[in-house]
């Protein structure tokens, strides 16, 4: 572990995968900007929906096809986004929330809000992660 990180600092983030992971696998799809962001969620042990953002579509159409695709998500939230806290993840979902809200459906960010206060800009982005993935997964299978 690299000696510039707090055991606090990776409790944290570790606290905050493990909540959103046990929401997931119950169902609440999560929305990611790439294939490599999927794959570090499923490491994690993520195994409920996760869609990705990149298919082509208008963000418009992504919205009323997970609006479809997940229709028993009409509960609070409808999904979570976790976009990069990049400038383009930024203003992507600050677009898609947007859309959403426009529809009446509430998003969940608190993952996404959690990983940009506690890495604090050491990683912009989900995939990023994956240089302390091995501390995570042995803090989440611990009893934090």
């Amino acid at each position: 572990m690299p000696s510039n990180f707090s055991r606090e600092w990776l409790i944290q983030i570790a606290k905050a995968f493990k909540i959103s992971k046990e929401i997931n696998n119950e169902g609440l799809p999560i929305l990611v900007e790439g294939k490599r962001d999927r794959d570090l969620l499923f490491e994690l042990g993520f195994s409920g929906p996760i869609e990705i953002l990149n298919r082509g579509w208008s963000l418009e159409k992504l919205a009323i096809f997970l609006i479809e695709k997940y229709p028993q998500s009409n509960k609070n939230p409808t999904l979570s986004i976790l976009m990069d806290w990049d400038r383009t993840g930024g203003r992507l979902q600050n677009k898609l929330i947007q859309i959403f809200s426009s529809m009446d459906k509430n998003i969940d960010e608190t993952l996404r809000n959690e990983l940009i206060r506690t890495l604090n800009g050491r990683t912009k982005t989900v995939e990023g992660i994956r240089f302390i993935l091995n501390e995570l997964l042995e803090l989440m299978e611990s009893k934090i």
